[in-house]
């Protein structure tokens, strides 16, 4: 079924220095980023594994139930109140010794969740892959040198709480950044443009910092940023814009688990959506299994999600579907 944990020198899609980023999976299929959250306050795990053997077992069971790699963070970027800004000592001091207790075991691919510079370096030399910054490399003028030095890939995010920080959907989001990524023009402009618009004007900007690092094109994915700042139907017309990001060239990292905007979803064609019970805890991922199989479906080269099993089965449907040319054609009787 899954992988097994111990399985040094196995999983790592790295050939030299350089991973393609278009098949962590095998046969061409969407990958699965297990989502470790090792800090005291994130969304819906906070506190389950903020200590190193706790975010090893989870680790253990996320890679058994099938995850291709996992993405590892020690900041919460929940909404207010709640979250807090972590200081770049601490978030190292969360996120590196989980990351050496896992090279110990596995060379299963790791991404940093973190915008901070020296927080990747740490990480990066700790035996991360892949830095995942979700300020899409505007919140810390250094990380885009640091991922070109290291040859490491980065998924870079649209992030749209930084670009209309008095957006409604926006103030409730904690500050990202270490200051203003954009000038009082450019906000006032992005504060009327519509959302698939504002979404390139951003990836812009990253990509010419990107450019001006000296990091490779083909070491970044980019992240639509689902459920960062926007209303619900800002949400579902960014899912519209997947293809547009496979034809400018780039394949998508995509966090689709546990999002508000599916809560509202459920809630207003009356599914039980309160977390506290068993049917309103399942129904959330349940709906989060369906994007996945959307995004499957549409091509998505990874998914980021909490449960790896329910996500598992949900992105072998929408691969069958995308690739039903290879499907061998069997008729009834000889379905398995």
């Amino acid at each position: 079924m899954g992988v097994p944990f111990l399985l040094k020198g196995s999983s790592s899609k790295m050939k030299g220095n350089t991973m393609n980023l278009r098949q962590l999976a095998p046969e061409g299929k969407t990958a699965l980023c297990g989502i470790l959250n090792v800090t005291p306050d994130s969304f819906s795990d906070g506190g389950k594994y903020n200590t190193v053997e706790k975010a090893l077992e989870q680790a253990r069971k996320m890679i058994a139930q099938g995850a291709h790699l996992l993405d590892i963070g020690g900041e919460s970027t929940r909404p207010r109140p709640g979250s807090h800004f972590v200081d770049i000592e601490a978030e190292i001091g969360r996120v590196v010794p989980v990351i050496e207790a896992l090279r110990r075991e596995t060379d299963i691919l790791i991404s940093v969740d973190t915008w901070k510079a020296s927080v990747a370096e740490a990480a990066l030399a700790a035996g991360a892959n892949i830095i995942n910054d979700i300020t899409g490399l505007l919140g810390d003028e250094r990380i885009a040198a640091v991922a070109a030095k290291a040859g490491a890939p980065v998924i870079v995010m649209f992030n749209p709480v930084m670009a209309r920080p008095q957006h409604a959907s926006s103030k409730i989001f904690p500050e990202f950044g270490f200051g203003s990524a954009f000038t009082k023009e450019e906000l006032s402009l992005f504060a009327e443009l519509p959302i698939a618009e504002l979404m390139w004007k951003c990836f812009e900007k990253s990509l010419k910092v990107a450019e001006n690092a000296g990091l490779s094109r083909d070491n970044i994915m980019l992240d639509p940023g689902i459920g960062f700042g926007l209303t619900k139907r800002e949400n579902l017309l960014i899912l519209q814009e997947l293809d547009s990001l496979h034809q400018a060239g780039f394949p998508i990292f995509l966090g689709v688990s546990r999002k508000r905007f599916l809560v509202s979803i459920l809630e207003e064609n009356d599914f039980e959506v309160n977390p506290e019970t068993q049917e309103g805890f399942e129904n959330r991922d349940t709906a989060s299994a369906h994007l996945t199989s959307l995004a499957a479906s549409r091509g998505v080269e990874v998914v980021r999600v909490h449960e790896v099993a329910k996500h598992r089965m949900a992105a072998a449907v929408g691969d069958a579907i995308r690739l039903a040319q290879q499907t061998e054609d069997l008729n009834l009787g000889q379905y398995k």
